[in-house]
């Protein structure tokens, strides 16, 4: 064996034991399978990604690609581990108060942003201030409420020093809540709460996020090469000053959007990308590979419905018609042929049970939107007659990519040849322009989706909520309301009442066809199988490249 190959035998035993002290059984077994491989020389990543990163201000990240962009190159006080459970990062400990409503988080005295500044308590007290700042257009401000004083923020009733964070030194960080949160230490993780250094963002201004220059890091990887809305291509690059960086593994990740899945997979069959996604035919045709493997989100892909604007969607008879009329089944195991899974409700299964008896919350909420033709055909009639016309025409709202193409067709064709008088159009934009277009309602029906960031009911149900700001459709019921702030509120430490409040929610809100539900997120993809230890998430950021490898 010569000394190269010694060295990277070393070194890979050397992170093996660092790993098995912290990994799950089915990374020790992965680890075991590997034990007589070698790192590689080159270190280095290539990945594919479905759409372009939108910023890199934490504050106004607003969906999953840059949710997972984010999480590589900036670190909050915990990051996620491989059962969806934190894990310090900045923070190395923390004290929670017997109330619940006091947490005191200590920070690593050796963190340094990219320009080698410490990354400080301070930076936690400007990020969130900003959050709450109802100027700053935050996109996740309503995760901010439980904070004290954050509403009457929000509501521009109080100043911004009067929010519940404090900085009691360099390192010490005090947190006041309004109500315990059960999932609080979860919450550190998500983007959103992520630091920002006040000087930097205050010399960059509104060019803050938007390119590599103008983004400042702390995490495991450096962004480089990006330039917000000009480049379908960026780097993660390893940070030398990042506080674990001798356990950082990986040099060098290169990311490039791909839309379509033919093109994906020639490139990773060339092997000059490292994964690629699958759907239809492509997933079929590579099930036996070895480099084939379905991920799972916890995330519901739904219609939503602009009941504030139009006049036919806010009739609920039509609403329940549409719902029924869109065989899910066939969507997921012949259309999307992926691994998502066929959903009638919002909140996901494998995603979160019954704190008593440990059923999943979508079992218990039972089925509501199952394919039923004859009585969506019904319905259709009866809407038609209620709202005095013969035809229905609707413009259906979606992304650009191949597979919210695929999706939106077959809708169209569900709709239209299930539902007579029903006239379906598409308008498919890219992924910026649709969340703009979603933020200020202007669409009929859109495909859209929400995910969970902590494994908890209320992640979900939020967006029900009648002034959510990611209830683009304008649903409204006083009475949903009302449970959720009863399971925020008066039921918040009484576990049982505060799962009923959120079943009845549910309930509610489906039995009015809020949303049209229609499948739970699977990814089949195909991965370099000789890429070990990303850390894949199927709630929050949805991928750590910080444990990452690659083997001879």
């Amino acid at each position: 064996m010569n000394t190269q190959k010694q060295t990277s035998r070393l070194i890979f035993f050397t992170l093996l034991i660092f790993l098995s002290a912290c990994g799950s059984n089915e990374k020790l077994d992965e680890q075991k399978e590997s034990a007589e491989a070698v790192l590689a020389s080159e270190q280095v990543m290539h990945l594919t990604v479905e759409s372009e990163l939108a910023t890199t201000d934490s504050v106004l990240v607003a969906e999953n690609i840059t949710f997972a962009g984010v999480n590589q190159f900036i670190e909050g006080l915990y990051r996620l581990d491989e059962n969806n459970e934190p894990i310090p990062a900045l923070a190395e400990s923390e004290d929670i108060s017997e109330d619940g409503l006091t947490y005191t988080f200590h920070l690593r005295d050796d963190a340094k942003w990219s320009n080698g500044e410490p990354v400080t308590a301070h930076d936690f007290v400007f990020s969130w201030r900003r959050n709450v700042d109802p100027t700053s257009g935050a996109a996740y401000a309503y995760l901010f409420e439980d904070i004290k004083n954050a509403s009457e923020i929000m509501a521009e009733q109080l100043p911004l020093e009067e929010l519940g964070v404090k900085a009691l030194d360099d390192t010490t960080l005090e947190v006041t809540l309004e109500t315990p949160i059960a999932y609080f230490p979860s919450l550190m993780s998500f983007v959103s709460f992520f630091p920002q250094n006040e000087a930097f963002v205050r010399e960059a201004g509104d060019q803050y996020g938007t390119s590599s220059e103008t983004t400042l890091t702390n995490g495991p990887f450096l962004l480089s090469e990006w330039d917000n809305g000009l480049d379908e291509s960026w780097n993660y690059e390893k940070n030398p000053t990042y506080w674990d960086a001798e356990n950082v593994h990986l040099t060098k990740i290169t990311n490039q959007v791909i839309k379509e899945v033919t093109t994906g997979v020639s490139l990773f069959e060339k092997g000059d990308v490292d994964n690629a996604l699958l759907s239809g035919e492509y997933a079929k045709q590579f099930q036996k590979d070895p480099s084939y493997t379905v991920e799972y989100f916890s995330r519901t892909n739904y219609l939503e419905i602009n009941q504030t604007d139009n006049p036919y969607l806010k009739n609920e008879t039509f609403r329940k018609a549409l719902a029924l009329a869109i065989n899910r089944k066939e969507l997921t195991s012949v259309i999307l042929n992926n691994g998502s899974l066929p959903i009638t409700g919002l909140v996901p299964d494998h995603f979160v049970k019954n704190p008593e008896s440990g059923t999943e919350f979508a079992e218990e909420a039972g089925d509501f939107y199952t394919y039923d033709l004859p009585e969506a055909q019904k319905l259709v009639k009866e809407a038609k007659d209620e709202l005095g016309v013969d035809t229905i025409e609707l413009e259906l709202l979606g992304d650009d990519d191949e597979t919210s193409k695929r999706v939106m067709e077959y809708l169209q064709g569900e709709l239209q040849n299930n539902l007579e008088g029903v006239k379906i159009t598409l308008l498919n934009v890219p992924f910026s322009a649709r969340l703009a277009k979603a933020a200020a309602g202007d669409f009929d029906l859109i495909s859209s989706g929400w995910s969970g960031y902590v494994s908890d009911p209320m992640i979900m149900l939020d967006v029900l909520y009648s002034t959510s700001s990611y209830n683009n459709g304008g649903y409204s019921n006083k009475d949903v309301d009302q449970l959720i702030d009863d399971a925020k509120g008066i039921h918040a430490n009484e576990a049982n009442l505060r799962w009923t409040d959120m079943l009845k929610a549910h309930q509610i809100a489906l039995d009015d066809a809020a949303i049209i539900p229609l499948y739970q997120k699977g990814e089949a993809m195909l991965r370099n199988p000789k890429i070990k230890g990303i850390n894949i998430n199927s709630v929050g950021a949805r991928y750590s490249y910080k444990d990452a490898y690659i083997i001879d």
